[in-house]
């Protein structure tokens, strides 16, 4: 799956130089990883919730991914979900709703341009 769309929309501002490559290559794997077991979906605009939920809830389990791994790729996920523009509604059903203020800031944004499209 050609992830162009997504790879323009995200922005690693200040982000040391190997963390916006193992992004990258996550969400590649993300993406590889539900086009493999869901044929149809060969964009990334095709990509549902239920393709989401599957890959946190089976894929990540299957590959026993120790839990800072598993932490990574779910901080990729978030920015996938994002970069499609889904983020309001999918992030709840995922659990990945935020915790609230304070923390750090984030180093990495979507722009959320239409001129992409």
């Amino acid at each position: 799956m050609k992830l162009k769309v997504i790879d323009i929309r995200i922005k690693f501002n200040g982000m040391w130089s190997p963390h916006p490559t193992r992004h990258r290559n996550r969400i590649q794997k993300i993406a590889d990883a539900v086009e493999y077991r869901f044929p149809e979906v060969n964009r990334p605009e095709k990509i549902k919730l239920k393709h989401i939920l599957w890959f946190a809830e089976h894929w990540l389990e299957v590959q026993a991914y120790r839990p800072a791994t598993r932490a990574d790729y779910i901080s990729s996920l978030k920015l996938l979900i994002e970069a499609l523009g889904r983020s309001d509604y999918w992030l709840g059903p995922l659990g990945l709703k935020p915790k609230g203020a304070g923390g750090r800031p984030r180093t990495s944004q979507v722009v959320k341009s239409k001129k992409y499209y």
